[in-house]
Formats: structure tokens, sequence, C-alpha cells
């Protein structure tokens, strides 16, 4: 963790010093493969947390959950240790996972082939925005097919050549066609391994990643479970703010659930015995969304402020959870790890103009929102809501990438989502949206991690590792989680 005095921290701790001392909570969501209960929370609590030096003797403890739907499910929660120096002491966390692989028990080769030929299928236009990683990807496996397929052909005209050069001599030609044979079968037997291995490994995408009628159910269970932890999180009152983590294949399953939650809640809904009525938007909550929405007419230029952006952002969200709204909406940041998002052009669609209009639609939010009549909130008067695509208006997003080299060292599968999910301008009558010029100068946080510091090889899994080549990327990710802002 590095310094826990900055602006933002600052200005969190004073907007959040008359509430109640109560918990914080993160919620982390597993990427693809196959995963075990509570297996990525807890390596995610002992090195993010546990080891942080910058805490004198950190403690946690593994205890049974009520919010849980499973018995597998337990919740992680931390003591209140001192911040080395000082005697002020740290808020609690409570760490939760939430796991959803065992709805994709059953993965089959042919649920992933037929998405992955469709990727293959297309023209290699369709990857132009992804010139470093996806195009030249697009021709290497399209040179492996063609290879393994060559090898087949050139197995069998061996063995026909063989036998008739050797009818003279069978003996020459039956050893010569076994050592072909067992070449082609060890050729064979690997690349059975390959699909063993796409199949477990990137199945779970192919499941989750399109709409498919096959898929559509669990679809269906993995968005409703994640949401409904998330609101028995939130209606347990315990706490003041949760971060909502997720690697991989997780970063768009929480993209999803985030979407999809915000847009039950954004009215903000408060139950008074047998009946419900909308908390409209307050006067300094229109305020802090007016002045944000100012400031992204510089997005993507060098003179966007985004410190002061996401400053606006932390007292937009602490406005939102003021007084009966807390139980309502309690998510302060999306952090995403080694996102495939930064593919969701590819991913989720068929072709670009798709996802365009999706996000037009405010189908897919993005960070900054959509402005509807030139406003992230609509009404009459003073009762007015943040629409429901404008989830990213006091959600911060980060999103921790680490850069590939030659496929095999970094991270193939992660990259910039700004490209995706922000933008300079949008013209919803012709269907166009331009992304900002600069991606790093965006409401989205990216956070680009060097390999060579973290480890020698593919790094997708390493994200809250420990490594021997230093801490950079675990002081970035504590950094991003902010689990103590303010101490108390």
């Amino acid at each position: 963790m590095t310094n826990h005095t900055d602006t933002s921290n600052e200005q969190h701790k004073s907007d959040t010093s008359s509430k109640p001392k109560l918990k914080q909570a993160v919620v982390v969501i597993h990427g693809m493969g196959e995963q075990r209960p509570m297996e990525t929370i807890r390596q995610f609590v002992a090195h993010v947390w546990k080891q942080d030096k910058q805490l004198e003797d950190p403690h946690f403890w593994n205890k049974p959950s009520a919010v849980c739907e499973s018995f597998e499910q337990r919740r992680i929660t931390t003591d209140r240790p001192k911040i080395k120096g000082s005697d002020d002491r740290v808020c609690r966390t409570d760490f939760y996972e939430y796991y959803w692989a065992h709805h994709t028990v059953g993965t089959k080769w042919e649920h992933f082939v037929g998405w992955f030929l469709a990727l293959l299928k297309c023209s290699p236009d369709r990857y132009k925005n992804h010139p470093k990683s996806l195009k030249p990807l697009w021709y290497m496996l399209w040179g492996v097919f063609l290879l393994g397929s060559s090898s087949i052909v050139g197995w069998l005209f061996a063995v026909h050549c063989l036998t008739e050069y050797y009818k003279s001599n069978a003996i020459a030609a039956l050893i010569l066609g076994v050592l072909i044979s067992a070449i082609e079968g060890a050729v064979l037997f690997y690349c059975n391994k390959l699909r063993k291995f796409f199949t477990d490994y990137f199945g779970d995408v192919a499941r989750y990643v399109r709409a498919e009628p096959a898929n559509i159910a669990i679809r269906q269970a993995i968005r409703e479970g994640g949401i409904e932890l998330l609101e028995r999180i939130h209606q347990t009152g315990e706490y003041n703010r949760i971060v909502l983590v997720g690697h991989s294949l997780g970063s768009i399953i929480a993209y999803d659930i985030l979407n999809h939650l915000w847009a039950r809640h954004n009215k903000f809904e408060v139950t008074q015995g047998s009946s419900s009525k909308s908390t409209p938007l307050s006067e300094k909550a229109k305020e802090l969304a007016d002045k944000l929405q100012l400031m992204t007419s510089d997005c993507g230029l060098a003179t966007f402020d985004q410190k002061g952006y996401w400053d606006l952002q932390r007292h937009l969200f602490n406005e939102l959870t003021q007084n009966d709204l807390a139980n309502n909406w309690l998510i302060s940041d999306f952090v995403t790890l080694g996102s495939p998002l930064t593919y969701a052009d590819i991913l989720l669609f068929d072709n670009e103009t798709q996802f365009v209009k999706r996000k037009l639609d405010r189908e897919y939010p993005t960070s900054p929102p959509l402005t509807e009549s030139g406003s992230w909130y609509y009404g009459a008067g003073s009762d007015c809501y943040l629409h429901h695509g404008a989830v990213f208006a006091a959600v911060k997003w980060t999103n921790i990438y680490t850069p590939h080299k030659n496929f095999v060292k970094g991270d193939l599968i992660s990259g910039l989502v700004s490209r995706n999910f922000s933008y300079k301008s949008f013209d919803n009558n012709n269907g166009k949206m331009a992304p900002p010029e600069d991606l790093t100068k965006s409401p989205i946080e990216e956070i680009e991690l060097d390999w060579t510091k973290i480890k020698d090889g593919f790094t997708h899994t390493e994200y809250w590792s420990p490594s021997t080549r230093g801490d950079i990327h675990l002081v970035k990710l504590r950094r991003a989680i902010a689990l103590y802002p303010d101490t108390q």
C-alpha cells in the first residue's frame, strides 16, 4: 500500500467522518478454469491483506456466513491492526468470494469449438483494434490449423508411398510406416491434450459470453447468484462500502452483475412499513453529477483532470449512501484484473456496430455514463434519478493489466478497457461512438504492470501472488481497492 494520505483518501475521510464506524466488504469473483470454492479468496486475502508491510501484525479469521448461499462459502474477516508508525487502527474488512464455477460443470468440446471456429472464420479486419494481440494470434492459429491438416495429409501420403515403394520389402515398409505413424500419433496425442486444455480453461468463456440457447440458463444462474449475494451484503446493515473485484472471466461476470444490480436500485427505493418509495437525488448529488459531466468534455485529452474527477466520484458516492439510502447502494469501486473486457467488441458481439449500438442503448454502461437530454439523470423538478446506465457516475472503475511479449510472457488476455467502455464523443442518430484519443486519460483508471517485475512467463494468474522479483503489483492492487483510505 502506498501513501494513505493522498487527496482522494483525505477527501474520503472527511466525507465519512460522520458515519458510523461500520465495516467494509470486498467481493472477489474468480476467473475461468476448474476453480475450487474459497481457493481464490484465501490466496487473495493472504497476499493482499495479510502480507501488507504497512500493517502491524494483521490477522484474519475464516467464519461461516449467513449471506452466502452455499456452506462451501465462508466469510474471511480481519482484525483492526495499526498502520506502522501510527496509533490509528484500520477499518475491519470482510472478504467474500462469489463462486460460480459449479454452474459450468459439464462443458464439452462442442461448446467451445463452435464459438472458437466463429472467431477463426471471420476476416482478419475484424481484429483491427487489436493489432498486437488478436490479429497476429488469428494468423498464428490459422497456421496451426493448416499445419495440423497438412500433417494428416502428409502422413497418409507417406504411408501410401512407402507401401508402393517397398512392395518387394514388406518388413522395411512396415518399420517405416510404424515410425511415421508413431510420430503422427504423438502429434495427435498432444493435439488432444491441447483440446482438453482449451475445453477446461476457455470452455467457461464460450459458455458465458454468448447468449446461445444452450447457455441462457447458465448465464442467468451465474448473474442471479452474484446479485443475490451483493443484495444480502447490502441488507445486513454492517457495511458502509463494498469493493467489487473481478479477475479474468470473473471481470465480465462482475460487470454484468454491477450493471443489473444498479438497474434494480438506481431509484433508491426505501421500504417503510408495507410500502416503498423512491428517493430522488438531492440537490448536492445533482450538482456533483453536473460537475462530473462537465469535466468529461476533456476525456481522452492531456487536460482531463483524472484526480479531480475521482475525488468528485467519491463525493457523489458518499452523497448517495447517506441516511436511509445506505442499504440501497454501497459499491464504491469496481476493480478488474487481467480482464478480457479489453476484447469485449470481439468476445460479446458479431461486429463492432452491434457493440456500439448496445452501448448507445445503455445496455452496456460506460464510464463516463452517456447523457440523457444533456444529463446523467432524468426527471422533472426536484424528483430526479440517475438513469439505469449511469452506474459509473459514482462507481470508480480501476483496470489492472499486463502487456504481453510473444503471447507467452505477460498477460495476453488483459489490456486497456477504455477503448471499449469510455468515449470522447457519441452520436445516437448515426450510431457512432469515438473512443478517447488517449486511452489512459479517461474516468477509468488504467494501471499497467511490467511483467518483468512479476514473473518471467505468463502472468495472468499472478495479480495477487507474491513474487521474488518485487511486490509492485501487490502495492498497486492494494491502492486500487483502498482497504483503509482513512484510519479510525
